[in-house]
Protein backbone atom coordinates (compact mmCIF):
# COMPACT_ATOMS: atom_id res chain seq x y z
CA UNK A 1 0.00 0.00 0.00
CA UNK A 2 1.77 3.43 -1.10
CA UNK A 3 2.16 6.71 0.80
CA UNK A 4 0.37 8.09 -1.58
CA UNK A 5 -3.17 6.46 -0.72
CA UNK A 6 -3.32 6.43 2.53
CA UNK A 7 -4.79 9.87 4.60
CA UNK A 8 -5.03 10.29 8.10
CA UNK A 9 -7.91 10.73 9.50
CA UNK A 10 -9.15 14.97 8.83
CA UNK A 11 -10.59 15.30 12.38
CA UNK A 12 -13.78 16.48 13.76
CA UNK A 13 -15.92 17.36 11.02
CA UNK A 14 -16.74 20.84 13.57
CA UNK A 15 -20.01 20.10 13.38
CA UNK A 16 -22.91 17.66 14.15
CA UNK A 17 -25.51 15.76 11.62
CA UNK A 18 -28.54 17.30 11.88
CA UNK A 19 -31.73 15.93 11.44
CA UNK A 20 -32.75 12.11 11.57
CA UNK A 21 -28.81 11.18 11.54
CA UNK A 22 -28.84 13.29 14.75
CA UNK A 23 -27.89 11.56 18.14
CA UNK A 24 -27.68 8.12 16.04
CA UNK A 25 -24.08 8.40 14.72
CA UNK A 26 -22.58 4.86 14.86
CA UNK A 27 -19.09 5.29 15.78
CA UNK A 28 -15.62 3.85 15.64
CA UNK A 29 -15.68 -0.24 15.48
CA UNK A 30 -19.15 0.22 14.55
CA UNK A 31 -17.74 -0.15 11.45
CA UNK A 32 -16.56 -3.40 12.45
CA UNK A 33 -19.18 -4.30 14.32
CA UNK A 34 -21.37 -4.20 11.29
CA UNK A 35 -19.32 -4.90 8.90
CA UNK A 36 -15.82 -6.87 9.24
CA UNK A 37 -16.84 -8.58 12.36
CA UNK A 38 -19.60 -10.00 10.30
CA UNK A 39 -16.42 -12.32 9.05
CA UNK A 40 -14.84 -13.18 12.50
CA UNK A 41 -12.82 -15.39 13.79
CA UNK A 42 -9.26 -16.06 15.33
CA UNK A 43 -8.67 -15.09 18.70
CA UNK A 44 -5.42 -13.53 19.71
CA UNK A 45 -3.70 -15.56 22.46
CA UNK A 46 -4.98 -15.56 25.83
CA UNK A 47 -4.05 -12.53 28.01
CA UNK A 48 -3.63 -10.30 24.65
CA UNK A 49 -4.14 -6.90 25.27
CA UNK A 50 -7.65 -5.48 25.11
CA UNK A 51 -8.93 -2.36 23.29
CA UNK A 52 -8.83 -1.08 26.92
CA UNK A 53 -5.56 -1.91 27.63
CA UNK A 54 -6.89 -3.88 30.77
CA UNK A 55 -7.44 -7.47 30.38
CA UNK A 56 -5.10 -9.76 32.23
CA UNK A 57 -3.94 -13.48 32.04
CA UNK A 58 -7.28 -15.07 32.24
CA UNK A 59 -7.60 -17.37 36.14
CA UNK A 60 -8.76 -21.39 36.46
CA UNK A 61 -12.10 -20.90 37.76
CA UNK A 62 -12.21 -22.44 41.11
CA UNK A 63 -14.58 -24.98 42.50
CA UNK A 64 -16.90 -21.70 44.39
CA UNK A 65 -17.21 -20.26 41.09
CA UNK A 66 -18.18 -23.04 38.82
CA UNK A 67 -20.77 -24.35 41.70
CA UNK A 68 -22.16 -20.30 41.66
CA UNK A 69 -26.07 -19.92 40.86
CA UNK A 70 -25.97 -15.94 41.65
CA UNK A 71 -28.28 -14.57 39.66
CA UNK A 72 -30.80 -18.17 39.59
CA UNK A 73 -33.92 -18.26 41.77
CA UNK A 74 -36.65 -21.29 41.80
CA UNK A 75 -38.27 -18.94 39.76
CA UNK A 76 -36.18 -16.99 37.50
CA UNK A 77 -33.21 -16.46 35.83
CA UNK A 78 -31.33 -13.05 35.54
CA UNK A 79 -28.99 -12.03 33.24
CA UNK A 80 -27.07 -8.92 32.46
CA UNK A 81 -26.25 -6.59 29.96
CA UNK A 82 -23.41 -4.37 29.40
CA UNK A 83 -23.93 -1.87 26.27
CA UNK A 84 -24.00 1.35 25.14
CA UNK A 85 -27.05 2.92 25.18
CA UNK A 86 -26.67 6.47 25.93
CA UNK A 87 -23.67 9.14 25.60
CA UNK A 88 -22.68 11.28 22.81
CA UNK A 89 -24.30 9.07 20.40
CA UNK A 90 -27.91 7.81 22.29
CA UNK A 91 -28.96 4.67 21.27
CA UNK A 92 -26.08 3.70 19.25
CA UNK A 93 -26.21 -0.03 20.34
CA UNK A 94 -29.34 0.29 22.30
CA UNK A 95 -30.79 -2.40 20.08
CA UNK A 96 -28.75 -5.59 21.41
CA UNK A 97 -30.71 -5.76 25.01
CA UNK A 98 -33.47 -5.38 23.04
CA UNK A 99 -32.47 -8.40 21.10
CA UNK A 100 -31.76 -10.57 24.06
CA UNK A 101 -35.06 -9.25 26.12
CA UNK A 102 -37.16 -10.09 22.34
CA UNK A 103 -35.72 -13.50 22.55
CA UNK A 104 -36.44 -13.78 26.21
CA UNK A 105 -40.07 -12.86 25.82
CA UNK A 106 -40.50 -15.77 23.15
CA UNK A 107 -38.99 -18.12 25.71
CA UNK A 108 -40.75 -17.23 28.36
CA UNK A 109 -44.31 -17.30 26.34
CA UNK A 110 -43.49 -20.83 25.93
CA UNK A 111 -43.00 -21.12 29.27
CA UNK A 112 -39.08 -20.47 30.20
CA UNK A 113 -36.51 -22.83 30.80
CA UNK A 114 -37.14 -25.46 33.41
CA UNK A 115 -40.07 -23.17 34.94
CA UNK A 116 -37.61 -20.03 34.94
CA UNK A 117 -38.60 -16.96 33.57
CA UNK A 118 -35.48 -15.31 31.93
CA UNK A 119 -34.90 -11.53 32.56
CA UNK A 120 -32.27 -8.94 31.97
CA UNK A 121 -30.54 -6.61 34.09
CA UNK A 122 -29.85 -3.95 31.42
CA UNK A 123 -26.86 -1.56 32.12
CA UNK A 124 -25.52 1.31 29.87
CA UNK A 125 -21.63 2.08 30.04
CA UNK A 126 -22.74 5.76 28.30
CA UNK A 127 -19.96 5.44 26.36
CA UNK A 128 -17.43 5.26 29.10
CA UNK A 129 -14.37 2.34 29.37
CA UNK A 130 -14.36 2.88 33.28
CA UNK A 131 -18.44 2.34 33.58
CA UNK A 132 -18.00 -0.56 31.24
CA UNK A 133 -15.36 -2.16 33.83
CA UNK A 134 -17.73 -1.38 36.77
CA UNK A 135 -20.84 -2.19 35.26
CA UNK A 136 -18.99 -5.87 34.56
CA UNK A 137 -18.34 -6.35 37.62
CA UNK A 138 -21.78 -5.29 39.12
CA UNK A 139 -23.51 -8.00 36.36
CA UNK A 140 -21.22 -10.73 37.78
CA UNK A 141 -21.60 -9.85 41.61
CA UNK A 142 -25.79 -10.05 40.37
CA UNK A 143 -26.37 -11.74 37.52
CA UNK A 144 -25.87 -15.39 36.47
CA UNK A 145 -24.32 -14.79 33.02
CA UNK A 146 -23.56 -11.65 30.77
CA UNK A 147 -25.57 -12.08 27.28
CA UNK A 148 -25.71 -9.93 24.39
CA UNK A 149 -23.79 -7.14 25.67
CA UNK A 150 -22.00 -5.28 22.86
CA UNK A 151 -20.03 -1.76 23.14
CA UNK A 152 -16.96 -0.36 22.01
CA UNK A 153 -15.61 -0.42 25.54
CA UNK A 154 -16.08 -4.58 26.31
CA UNK A 155 -12.01 -4.47 26.27
CA UNK A 156 -12.38 -2.53 29.35
CA UNK A 157 -14.80 -5.32 31.10
CA UNK A 158 -12.58 -8.12 30.46
CA UNK A 159 -10.01 -7.58 33.48
CA UNK A 160 -13.49 -8.67 35.44
CA UNK A 161 -13.92 -11.49 33.55
CA UNK A 162 -10.41 -13.08 33.33
CA UNK A 163 -10.88 -12.95 36.93
CA UNK A 164 -13.87 -15.50 37.20
CA UNK A 165 -13.97 -17.24 34.04
CA UNK A 166 -17.05 -19.28 35.58
CA UNK A 167 -19.24 -17.00 34.69
CA UNK A 168 -20.43 -16.92 31.19
CA UNK A 169 -20.18 -13.91 28.98
CA UNK A 170 -22.26 -15.37 25.83
CA UNK A 171 -22.13 -11.56 23.37
CA UNK A 172 -19.94 -10.80 20.53
CA UNK A 173 -16.90 -8.72 20.79
CA UNK A 174 -15.18 -6.37 19.24
CA UNK A 175 -12.16 -6.84 21.48
CA UNK A 176 -9.51 -9.60 20.79
CA UNK A 177 -8.60 -9.96 24.70
CA UNK A 178 -12.13 -11.10 25.55
CA UNK A 179 -12.59 -12.98 22.73
CA UNK A 180 -9.65 -15.23 23.70
CA UNK A 181 -11.20 -15.63 27.19
CA UNK A 182 -12.62 -19.43 27.90
CA UNK A 183 -15.59 -17.85 29.44
CA UNK A 184 -16.84 -15.90 25.83
CA UNK A 185 -18.79 -17.71 23.60
CA UNK A 186 -19.77 -15.33 20.29
CA UNK A 187 -22.83 -16.71 18.28
CA UNK A 188 -20.52 -14.28 15.23
CA UNK A 189 -16.65 -14.87 16.11
CA UNK A 190 -14.26 -12.13 16.32
CA UNK A 191 -11.24 -12.45 13.38
CA UNK A 192 -9.38 -10.61 10.55
CA UNK A 193 -9.86 -11.66 7.29
CA UNK A 194 -12.86 -11.85 4.84
CA UNK A 195 -14.93 -14.43 3.61
CA UNK A 196 -14.02 -15.36 -0.29
CA UNK A 197 -17.97 -15.73 -1.30
CA UNK A 198 -18.45 -12.11 -1.61
CA UNK A 199 -15.17 -11.77 -3.54
CA UNK A 200 -15.55 -14.20 -6.07
CA UNK A 201 -18.93 -13.10 -6.58
CA UNK A 202 -17.79 -9.58 -7.35
CA UNK A 203 -14.80 -11.01 -9.90
CA UNK A 204 -17.69 -12.70 -11.75
CA UNK A 205 -20.35 -9.69 -12.22
CA UNK A 206 -17.66 -7.14 -11.59
CA UNK A 207 -14.92 -8.51 -13.51
CA UNK A 208 -13.24 -4.89 -14.22
CA UNK A 209 -13.83 -3.09 -10.83
CA UNK A 210 -10.66 -4.43 -9.07
CA UNK A 211 -9.56 -1.48 -7.65
CA UNK A 212 -10.88 -0.50 -4.37
CA UNK A 213 -11.60 2.75 -2.67
CA UNK A 214 -12.49 2.61 0.97
CA UNK A 215 -13.14 5.06 3.80
CA UNK A 216 -12.45 3.57 7.43
CA UNK A 217 -13.27 4.44 11.24
CA UNK A 218 -10.17 5.58 12.33
CA UNK A 219 -10.23 3.54 15.10
CA UNK A 220 -7.66 0.82 15.96
CA UNK A 221 -10.31 -2.60 15.76
CA UNK A 222 -11.59 -0.84 12.31
CA UNK A 223 -8.08 -0.36 11.16
CA UNK A 224 -6.95 -3.97 12.04
CA UNK A 225 -10.66 -5.40 10.57
CA UNK A 226 -9.79 -3.17 7.56
CA UNK A 227 -6.52 -4.63 7.05
CA UNK A 228 -7.84 -8.28 6.90
CA UNK A 229 -10.66 -7.59 4.63
CA UNK A 230 -8.49 -5.87 1.97
CA UNK A 231 -5.63 -8.96 2.26
CA UNK A 232 -8.63 -11.05 1.26
CA UNK A 233 -9.17 -8.68 -1.58
CA UNK A 234 -5.60 -8.55 -2.56
CA UNK A 235 -5.29 -12.15 -2.77
CA UNK A 236 -7.74 -12.75 -5.37
CA UNK A 237 -6.04 -9.80 -7.33
CA UNK A 238 -7.58 -6.66 -6.35
CA UNK A 239 -5.84 -3.55 -5.40
CA UNK A 240 -5.80 -0.63 -3.36
CA UNK A 241 -6.35 2.89 -4.88
CA UNK A 242 -7.19 4.95 -1.79
CA UNK A 243 -8.09 4.74 2.01
CA UNK A 244 -9.03 7.57 4.10
CA UNK A 245 -9.06 7.11 7.83
CA UNK A 246 -11.58 9.32 8.93
CA UNK A 247 -13.08 10.53 12.13
CA UNK A 248 -16.23 8.64 12.93
CA UNK A 249 -17.97 12.01 13.81
CA UNK A 250 -17.29 13.60 9.90
CA UNK A 251 -20.17 14.76 8.10
CA UNK A 252 -18.92 15.54 4.57
CA UNK A 253 -16.87 13.35 2.30
CA UNK A 254 -16.87 15.14 -0.96
CA UNK A 255 -12.76 15.17 -0.81
CA UNK A 256 -12.98 11.46 -0.39
CA UNK A 257 -14.94 10.93 -3.38
CA UNK A 258 -12.87 13.58 -5.41
CA UNK A 259 -9.60 12.00 -4.72
CA UNK A 260 -11.28 8.09 -5.27
CA UNK A 261 -12.64 9.22 -8.50
CA UNK A 262 -9.12 10.82 -9.22
CA UNK A 263 -7.18 7.74 -8.29
CA UNK A 264 -9.17 5.40 -10.33
CA UNK A 265 -11.31 3.55 -7.80
CA UNK A 266 -13.72 1.55 -9.58
CA UNK A 267 -14.88 -0.53 -6.19
CA UNK A 268 -15.77 1.16 -3.49
CA UNK A 269 -15.61 -0.83 -0.19
CA UNK A 270 -18.71 0.81 2.48
CA UNK A 271 -17.80 -1.75 4.97
CA UNK A 272 -15.64 -0.15 7.67
CA UNK A 273 -18.43 2.35 9.16
CA UNK A 274 -21.85 2.37 9.57
CA UNK A 275 -24.84 3.01 7.37
CA UNK A 276 -25.34 6.75 8.74
CA UNK A 277 -21.89 7.72 6.94
CA UNK A 278 -22.71 5.69 4.31
CA UNK A 279 -25.59 7.19 3.33
CA UNK A 280 -23.78 10.86 3.71
CA UNK A 281 -21.08 8.58 1.11
CA UNK A 282 -23.69 8.31 -1.00
CA UNK A 283 -25.35 11.39 -1.37
CA UNK A 284 -21.92 13.03 -1.69
CA UNK A 285 -21.10 10.52 -4.72
CA UNK A 286 -24.48 11.87 -6.14
CA UNK A 287 -23.49 14.92 -5.85
CA UNK A 288 -20.12 15.10 -7.77
CA UNK A 289 -22.08 12.64 -10.11
CA UNK A 290 -19.84 9.75 -9.67
CA UNK A 291 -21.08 6.42 -10.14
CA UNK A 292 -18.53 3.90 -9.72
CA UNK A 293 -18.78 0.51 -11.32
CA UNK A 294 -19.41 -0.99 -8.15
CA UNK A 295 -20.05 0.10 -4.35
CA UNK A 296 -20.08 -2.72 -2.16
CA UNK A 297 -21.04 -3.27 1.72
CA UNK A 298 -20.30 -6.38 4.24
CA UNK A 299 -23.36 -5.34 5.79
CA UNK A 300 -23.29 -1.94 7.58
CA UNK A 301 -25.96 -0.33 4.94
CA UNK A 302 -28.10 -3.02 5.25
CA UNK A 303 -30.54 -1.10 7.41
CA UNK A 304 -34.10 0.45 7.19
CA UNK A 305 -33.33 4.13 6.92
CA UNK A 306 -30.11 3.54 4.97
CA UNK A 307 -31.65 4.27 1.19
CA UNK A 308 -33.72 7.15 2.50
CA UNK A 309 -31.12 9.07 3.96
CA UNK A 310 -28.79 8.33 1.33
CA UNK A 311 -30.99 10.41 -1.00
CA UNK A 312 -33.33 7.61 -2.07
CA UNK A 313 -33.04 5.21 -4.93
CA UNK A 314 -31.69 6.99 -7.58
CA UNK A 315 -28.16 7.17 -5.44
CA UNK A 316 -28.30 3.22 -3.88
CA UNK A 317 -29.85 0.85 -6.43
CA UNK A 318 -27.11 -1.32 -7.56
CA UNK A 319 -25.39 -1.57 -4.17
CA UNK A 320 -23.95 -4.99 -3.12
CA UNK A 321 -24.41 -6.45 0.38
CA UNK A 322 -22.50 -9.35 1.08
CA UNK A 323 -23.25 -10.34 4.53
CA UNK A 324 -23.25 -13.87 7.30
CA UNK A 325 -26.94 -12.84 8.39
CA UNK A 326 -30.13 -13.45 7.07
CA UNK A 327 -32.26 -10.80 5.60
CA UNK A 328 -33.92 -10.13 8.41
CA UNK A 329 -35.73 -6.82 8.22
CA UNK A 330 -38.45 -8.85 6.79
CA UNK A 331 -37.38 -10.11 3.08
CA UNK A 332 -36.58 -13.70 4.27
CA UNK A 333 -39.39 -13.86 6.78
CA UNK A 334 -41.90 -16.10 4.27
CA UNK A 335 -38.95 -18.96 4.47
CA UNK A 336 -36.89 -18.67 7.26
CA UNK A 337 -39.16 -18.86 10.06
CA UNK A 338 -36.09 -17.28 12.81
CA UNK A 339 -36.44 -14.36 10.67
CA UNK A 340 -40.66 -14.03 11.73
CA UNK A 341 -39.85 -14.54 14.98
CA UNK A 342 -37.19 -11.98 15.52
CA UNK A 343 -39.14 -9.86 13.53
CA UNK A 344 -42.51 -10.34 15.77
CA UNK A 345 -40.94 -10.14 19.07
CA UNK A 346 -38.85 -7.28 18.82
CA UNK A 347 -41.69 -5.40 18.20
CA UNK A 348 -43.26 -7.00 21.35
CA UNK A 349 -40.86 -6.13 23.47
CA UNK A 350 -40.60 -2.45 21.75
CA UNK A 351 -42.89 -1.20 19.46
CA UNK A 352 -41.33 1.42 18.24
CA UNK A 353 -37.61 0.03 17.17
CA UNK A 354 -36.50 -0.58 13.80
CA UNK A 355 -34.03 -4.14 14.34
CA UNK A 356 -30.87 -3.54 13.49
CA UNK A 357 -27.42 -5.34 13.44
CA UNK A 358 -26.83 -5.03 17.27
CA UNK A 359 -30.55 -6.35 17.80
CA UNK A 360 -30.12 -9.61 15.49
CA UNK A 361 -26.91 -10.16 17.64
CA UNK A 362 -28.86 -9.84 20.85
CA UNK A 363 -31.26 -12.12 19.81
CA UNK A 364 -28.59 -14.86 18.68
CA UNK A 365 -26.28 -14.53 21.55
CA UNK A 366 -29.72 -14.86 24.02
CA UNK A 367 -30.80 -18.18 21.61
CA UNK A 368 -26.92 -19.25 22.27
CA UNK A 369 -27.23 -18.97 26.02
CA UNK A 370 -30.92 -20.59 26.42
CA UNK A 371 -29.55 -23.48 24.72
CA UNK A 372 -26.42 -24.05 26.82
CA UNK A 373 -28.58 -23.52 29.75
CA UNK A 374 -31.39 -26.18 28.82
CA UNK A 375 -28.69 -28.67 28.71
CA UNK A 376 -27.56 -28.08 32.01
CA UNK A 377 -30.14 -29.23 33.25
CA UNK A 378 -32.70 -28.22 36.19
CA UNK A 379 -30.17 -27.15 38.38
CA UNK A 380 -27.83 -25.21 36.82
CA UNK A 381 -24.56 -23.42 37.91
CA UNK A 382 -22.46 -21.02 35.88
CA UNK A 383 -19.38 -24.13 35.26
CA UNK A 384 -22.47 -26.27 34.19
CA UNK A 385 -23.34 -23.76 31.74
CA UNK A 386 -19.79 -22.94 30.71
CA UNK A 387 -19.36 -27.02 30.03
CA UNK A 388 -22.44 -26.76 27.39
CA UNK A 389 -21.14 -23.94 26.12
CA UNK A 390 -18.14 -25.82 25.58
CA UNK A 391 -20.28 -28.18 23.40
CA UNK A 392 -21.97 -25.98 21.08
CA UNK A 393 -19.94 -26.66 17.78
CA UNK A 394 -21.70 -25.44 15.26
CA UNK A 395 -24.41 -22.51 15.43
CA UNK A 396 -26.36 -20.49 13.36
CA UNK A 397 -29.64 -19.02 15.61
CA UNK A 398 -32.19 -20.88 13.02
CA UNK A 399 -31.02 -19.57 10.39
CA UNK A 400 -31.02 -16.46 11.17
CA UNK A 401 -26.83 -16.20 11.09
CA UNK A 402 -24.78 -18.52 8.96
CA UNK A 403 -23.32 -21.48 10.84
CA UNK A 404 -19.98 -20.76 12.97
CA UNK A 405 -18.53 -22.91 15.87
CA UNK A 406 -18.59 -20.49 19.21
CA UNK A 407 -17.04 -23.36 20.93
CA UNK A 408 -13.75 -23.17 18.72
CA UNK A 409 -13.93 -19.23 17.92
CA UNK A 410 -13.91 -19.93 14.10
CA UNK A 411 -15.73 -17.80 11.84
CA UNK A 412 -18.84 -17.79 9.46
CA UNK A 413 -17.65 -18.17 5.87
CA UNK A 414 -21.14 -18.74 4.64
CA UNK A 415 -22.65 -15.76 2.80
CA UNK A 416 -25.53 -13.82 0.62
CA UNK A 417 -25.84 -11.31 -1.57
CA UNK A 418 -28.60 -9.02 -2.10
CA UNK A 419 -28.71 -5.79 -3.86
CA UNK A 420 -31.14 -2.31 -3.75
CA UNK A 421 -33.23 -2.66 -6.53
CA UNK A 422 -36.25 0.02 -6.75
CA UNK A 423 -35.25 0.97 -3.10
CA UNK A 424 -35.56 -2.18 -1.93
CA UNK A 425 -33.30 -4.98 -0.72
CA UNK A 426 -33.67 -8.03 -2.56
CA UNK A 427 -31.89 -11.47 -2.37
CA UNK A 428 -29.85 -12.53 -5.42
CA UNK A 429 -27.61 -15.39 -3.97
CA UNK A 430 -29.02 -17.66 -2.46
CA UNK A 431 -32.04 -16.93 -4.76
CA UNK A 432 -34.40 -18.37 -2.18
CA UNK A 433 -33.29 -18.76 1.22
CA UNK A 434 -30.29 -19.49 2.81
CA UNK A 435 -26.45 -19.12 2.69
CA UNK A 436 -24.29 -19.94 -0.11
CA UNK A 437 -21.63 -22.25 1.73
CA UNK A 438 -18.81 -23.51 -0.57
CA UNK A 439 -16.44 -20.96 0.03
CA UNK A 440 -13.60 -20.44 2.21
CA UNK A 441 -12.21 -17.74 5.03
CA UNK A 442 -9.38 -16.02 3.72
CA UNK A 443 -7.19 -15.43 6.77
CA UNK A 444 -3.78 -13.31 6.41
CA UNK A 445 -0.67 -15.19 7.79
CA UNK A 446 -0.06 -14.38 11.31
CA UNK A 447 -3.38 -13.58 12.35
Amino acid sequence: MSDSTRRGGRGLAGRALSGALAGSLALGTVAAAGGALLTAATAAPAGAASVGNTCVPALAPTAAQNAATTGLTSKAVTVGNVSIITGPVPGLFAGAPIGVKAYFAMVNAQGGVNGRKLYVDSKDDAFSGSQNATETQQAMASDFALVGSFSLFDGYGCAALAQNTAVPDVSVTLDSGTNALPNDFSAQPLAFGESNGPIAYYKKHYPKAKTIGAIVSDVASARAQWQGQIAGFEAQGYKLGYVDYVNPLQSDFTTDVINMKNHGVTAVDLTDLDWQVGAIFAQDMATQNWHPQLVFSGGPIYAQQFITHAGGPANTNGFQIGQTQALYLGEDANTVPAVKQFDTYVKKVNPNWSPDLYTAFGWASAQLFVQALKAAGPNPTRGAVIAQLKKITSFNAGNLLGTSNPAAKTPIACYLMAQIKNGKFVRELPAKSGFDCNTTYYQPSGS
